[in-house]
């Protein structure tokens, strides 16, 4: 509603302009950019009136663009009436209007006297919402994340002190920073069905495109997301809901012939998992051709026919991540999801996240996307490992344990350990980091593990030592090699020292 009456107020302050300065072509681009926006954003949410106003409007405009019209003083008044209209009816929406004649009246202005509403054309813009440039926001950001690394060393020092009422001053202190934090994430958090509401209107005009009927169900569950983790799924969301129309969902013909009903269902629902969000995408289409799969990563030299034969249907859907395995030619031969499924798991792995799917052929796929709710500020594991501190992600960790070193079983060359009845497999970091080839084991003989969670795998990380948690402000690492790939931003600790962050899927 904000962002029309905007566009509203563009198109009363450009016409006005126009009427002043009628040979000035910003003015008439400006306005009819307005307009083409305005009716666009009517159409998806189905306010068909404004959306009919706007469209008139608009060819009337580019009319303008093309020198076929000039604006006279009749034409600019049933203009202006329309404006004034749009913005009750935005403002209103159950205002209702005689669409027909006021059309008519746009299309042929003549002299008649149009009774304005001086009040209506004349009132500010009162919103409790104000439009902030991402630019300030992130330096806003930065600077209370600077703040809170601040608080903590300042903490360290605090303790020494003996005096209750240095104590309690920083107390308080520390919690107004906290609450400032706080607040200035949650300006950052934009709701998530300002990107799930658009994709309706893409699906209904992709499957009316392919001759399919598709039923969109979507459930955002009132979640909010930072802005930057938003932009980033918005594309990969976008192209797994056209893979899914496109190569998931069967025709009506061969929908019929399987059994089903001849409208396929695609399912877009979000939910919370802690400090994260889960996004998934399900369809009851034909599924993915997992030999296909196989097939053509044989025939691109990705794995050999043999790897291929031992391959799990899991170790196969990992496969779609791989550059190179899809080409124009696997859209039609594979029965979709190849398609740009790499540049999907690496957007979404950029911002801390992992893709995991499922699949049944004839019955359909099941996508989901588990990614942070924030970029700035996360909790953290601080851990030593070959005498250096490293953070892990506490969104990724399940549990820590302490074994004795001989409960590590090794198996074909592989170190393992039996948690819960399950065999999971055992990480040293140490040889990662920095070709340690050292066991990491302390002096007792026990072993410190942390175990991560992958796309529903256990995997116990082998570290020095674990220290605490924490808050950890997040620092990006500017142009570093794609070859040290197992971290991608950094911290500072409260004594001052950097501490890079590890990304437990890419070590695993």
């Amino acid at each position: 509603m904000q962002e029309a009456l905007e566009h509203v107020e563009n198109l009363n302050q450009h016409l006005l302009k126009l009427e002043d300065e009628p040979n000035v072509r910003e003015h008439v681009d400006v306005l009819f950019r307005s307009a083409h926006t305005l009716k666009g954003m009517a159409a998806t949410m189905g306010y068909d009136q404004i959306r009919e106003i706007c469209k008139t409007i608009e060819e009337i405009f580019d009319k303008f663009r093309k020198d076929e019209e000039k604006l006279t003083p009749a034409m600019a008044n049933v203009i202006f009436y329309g404006i004034d209209l749009l913005k009750e009816m935005i403002r209103d929406e159950t205002k209702k209007i005689n669409l027909q004649e006021y059309l008519d009246n746009l299309r042929n202005p003549s002299e008649f006297k149009i009774d304005f509403d001086s009040e209506l054309a004349s009132q500010q813009l009162k919103s409790p919402t104000v439009r902030v440039k991402m630019a300030e926001l992130d330096s806003l950001v930065n600077l209370v994340g600077e703040m809170m690394i601040s608080k903590m060393r300042l903490e360290q020092i605090i303790q020494n002190y003996t005096s209750d009422e240095t104590r309690e001053i920083f107390m308080n202190f520390g919690r107004l920073i906290n609450d400032l934090q706080y607040h200035t994430m949650k300006i950052r958090l934009v709701p998530l069905d300002q990107v799930f509401n658009r994709f309706s209107r893409m699906v209904r005009d992709v499957s009316t495109s392919l001759g399919k009927e598709v039923q969109l169900q979507v459930d955002d569950s009132g979640i909010e997301l930072d802005r930057t983790v938003l932009d980033a799924i918005t594309d990969p969301l976008l192209h797994m809901l056209r893979n899914a129309i496109d190569h998931g969902l069967e025709t009506p013909e061969e929908r019929k012939q399987s059994g089903k009903q001849e409208f396929g269902t695609i399912k877009l629902a979000a939910s919370r998992a802690g400090d994260r969000v889960e996004i998934v995408i399900e369809d009851d289409g034909r599924g993915i051709d997992l030999h296909a799969i196989k097939s053509k990563a044989v025939e691109k030299k990705i794995v050999t026919s043999e790897q291929a034969d031992q391959m799990t249907d899991d170790e196969v859907i990992d496969l779609l991540g791989t550059p190179g395995l899809s080409s124009a030619k696997t859209v039609t031969d594979l029965s979709g999801r190849g398609v740009g499924m790499d540049v999907v798991m690496t957007r979404v792995k950029n911002v801390g996240g992992h893709v995991k799917i499922k699949t049944e052929k004839g019955a359909g796929t099941h996508i989901s996307l588990t990614i942070p709710l924030s970029l700035a500020i996360i909790g953290g594991l601080l851990v030593n490992i070959a005498n250096q501190k490293y953070i892990l992600p506490l969104s990724s960790i399940s549990t820590t344990l302490t074994v004795d070193s001989s409960e590590i079983r090794n198996a074909h060359g592989k170190e393992m350990i039996i948690l819960r009845d399950k065999v999971v497999p055992i990480i040293r970091v140490a040889n990662l980091l920095d070709g340690n080839s050292e066991p990491v084991v302390s002096p007792s003989g026990q072993v410190n593990i942390v175990i991560i969670d992958k796309a529903g795998k256990s995997y116990g990380l082998v570290v020095d030592s674990l220290e605490r948690e924490q808050e950890i402000v997040i620092k990006r690492l500017e142009n570093l090699s794609q070859s040290n790939s197992t971290f991608s931003d950094a911290t500072i600790l409260p004594d001052g020292r950097v501490a890079l962050i590890l990304e437990p899927s890419l070590l695993i």
